[in-house]
């Protein structure tokens, strides 16, 4: 019979279709990845408009419809007997389950009905982690979610990830422990399963734009974790909890080893998580895996983290030894390193490998074009280290000119007047800059070594050829006679002034301002 309304069918059958329906329920399993994907599937044949009812037959009770899927389908539905498909799956396929959604929705909310369906799975979930507190638990929960919410709809891009991630931090919440004591073990945790478990993701990105993304998301993600590490430090480690710290250990390494790309990242996170929870102990057995293990899965070198141990465990003859080679491209990681050692109040440790690096970091300052952003924590680290005399002239004169100033007093200091002027000469300083470098110290001591500065000023002030300039040029010129006088030396100062009256006699501005600046001795 064509002509066929759905709702004068349901008006015979609806209990039959409800009844399918609660079959259904029951027999399709949520948070199993095969009955989720032919609900997801049916669901959207029917948002698409892709089931019509084509045929009824009254006296067979028995109805035909047709899904438009790559190959069109065809149901059979026996409102008293069963389905069948021409597809042939078994035991019941998605083309099926559309067709009783298509009738489902003419009397009920299907939204409605696939939410109170995922939610059995996910009550019985819930109770089985209460009731069974494993880490592999939390990580088949986790795993799930992820693939659900985020990996298997949003995979294809990192800025439609990141929405779904928070929809995920959501959820995970509703299987937190509610003992405080356990709160650090679980946040902790769910960051490194969600790593582990989305690392592959990170991994398939190719377009520098979302790898900057994903690089700043991990960045992120390194801080919170050792806030974490921290906090897991601070308390006190009870007997339940052992299998946890080890499965936090195991995503650690696993990380560091077994992934590939963001080496800088990974290392990170392990190096924060030996930081704050080894001990000698632990730490030992850790550094025998790594000297067994020289590189990463993808190639990279665990060297930097070898030395790690070897700081954290006292070992400076070690960890000297294998920074007698160390390449310019490594000083960024070997200034970690250093920082570690000065946070830990280790000043010797990080004096002993400042002074051996010191070639290294000279290479890498002119090597690499990027390396001025590291000068000013070279010399932060610097302020807070005992270098020796010549270790700290070496280390000021290859950062110049972001150590023109410091360097300038340790001259000064040192009474090395005319190695000063030459460094400002060289430089180009101008007044006010060289009286931060104690010009006015050389002044005194040394006023010969003083007046080459001004002088240098006095003809950039002239080139300017403004009066105002000019008014400045006489400023120092008054200034280099002070120094004159006091280095008793007037007949020099008269033969240098008639000297720049005569190469500057046509500047009639500068002959008055001269004039009235009465510089003669």
């Amino acid at each position: 019979m064509t002509g066929m309304t759905v709702q004068r069918l349901l008006y015979f059958y609806q209990e039959n279709v409800q009844e399918t329906m609660n079959e259904l329920k029951n027999t399709l399993v949520a948070g199993t990845t095969q009955d989720e994907s032919l609900v997801r599937s049916a669901q959207s044949f029917v948002r698409n408009g892709a089931v019509r009812l084509v045929d009824y037959r009254p006296v067979q009770h028995e109805a035909t419809f047709i899904v438009r899927d790559v190959q069109d389908a065809y149901v059979e539905i026996g409102f008293h007997e069963g389905a069948a498909c021409s597809c042939k799956a078994t035991p019941i396929c998605r083309h099926v389950t559309a067709s009783y959604f298509y009738l489902y929705q003419h009397f009920g909310s299907l939204t409605d009905w696939v939410r109170d369906w995922k939610q059995s799975a996910d009550v019985e979930a819930l109770r089985k982690i209460r009731q069974e507190r494993t880490p592999l638990a939390w990580e088949q929960y986790a795993n799930n979610l992820l693939t659900k919410l985020v990996i298997e709809d949003h995979a294809s891009s990192f800025f439609l990830m990141e929405f779904a991630l928070n929809d995920y931090r959501r959820q995970m919440q509703r299987i937190r422990p509610l003992e405080r004591e356990w709160h650090v073990i679980f946040d902790a945790s769910v960051t490194l399963m969600t790593l582990v478990k989305l690392w592959p993701v990170f991994e398939s990105f190719l377009r520098e734009n979302e790898r900057g993304r994903v690089r700043y998301y991990l960045d992120e993600t390194t801080q919170v974790l050792k806030h974490q590490f921290r906090q897991l430090n601070a308390q006190h480690r009870f007997f339940a909890a052992d299998p946890f710290y080890e499965r936090i250990e195991r995503y650690v390494r696993h990380l560091l080893i077994e992934t590939s790309g963001y080496f800088n990242q990974r290392s990170a996170i392990y190096s924060a998580y030996w930081n704050e929870l080894g001990n000698q102990k632990t730490r030992a057995i850790e550094l025998d895996f790594l000297e067994k293990h020289s590189e990463t899965k993808d190639g990279n070198s665990l060297l930097s983290l070898r030395q790690l141990f070897y700081l954290q465990m006292g070992n400076s003859e070690q960890l000297l030894e294998t920074l007698q080679y160390a390449a310019p491209e490594e000083v960024p990681n070997y200034l970690s390193l250093i920082r570690y050692a000065l946070d830990q109040e280790d000043t010797q440790s990080a004096t002993h490998m400042m002074q051996r690096l010191l070639p290294a970091i000279e290479e890498f300052l002119l090597e690499d074009p990027l390396a001025s952003r590291y000068v000013y924590t070279i010399r932060q680290m610097e302020r807070e280290m005992g270098l020796e005399a010549d270790d700290k002239e070496h280390f000021c004169q290859m950062l110049l000119p972001h150590t023109l100033e410091p360097y300038s007093h340790w001259l000064i200091e040192q009474e090395r007047f005319k190695e000063w002027q030459e460094l400002h000469l060289f430089f180009a300083s101008g007044i006010s800059y060289a009286e931060t470098c104690g010009l006015q110290m050389v002044a005194n001591h040394s006023p010969a070594h003083a007046m080459p500065i001004y002088h240098l000023n006095i003809l950039r002030e002239i080139d300017e050829k403004k009066r105002d300039s000019y008014k400045q040029a006489v400023r120092h010129l008054k200034k280099m006679k002070q120094l004159a006088k006091a280095a008793g030396d007037a007949a020099y100062w008269n033969s240098y002034v008639k000297e720049i009256r005569e190469k500057y006699r046509r500047l009639r501005a500068l002959q008055q301002e001269m004039e009235k600046g009465n510089l003669a001795l």
